[in-house]
């Protein structure tokens, strides 16, 4: 699956999404999430690295997690990309 932004994430005080918007439906975490760390492919995505950039430019958070619209429940791996705060789908089924 090719990579979709997110948008409107919330997350809750220890940094996990309990909310998010994809493809105009909102979806609300209804499983307890699972946070890991994945390599990014820095060569491919950065020129040069910003002065100060040091882990966030090597890894990328990945959450692996249930969520519940309106019509579906859908499994998600979201990924969040720092610096850029930027939110993606890795997979949604």
């Amino acid at each position: 699956m090719q990579l979709e932004l997110v948008t409107g994430v919330l997350l809750d005080l220890d940094g996990a999404p309990v909310c998010f918007s994809w493809r105009e439906k909102s979806y609300t975490v209804c499983s307890r999430p699972v946070r890991w760390y994945s390599r990014r492919l820095w060569w491919q995505e950065a020129a040069a690295a910003p002065k100060g950039v040091g882990a966030e430019l090597v890894e990328i958070e990945m959450w692996r997690l249930w969520a519940v619209s309106e019509t579906d429940r859908v499994f998600f791996e979201l990924t969040h990309k720092m610096p850029e705060d930027q939110w993606e789908i890795a997979r949604g089924s």
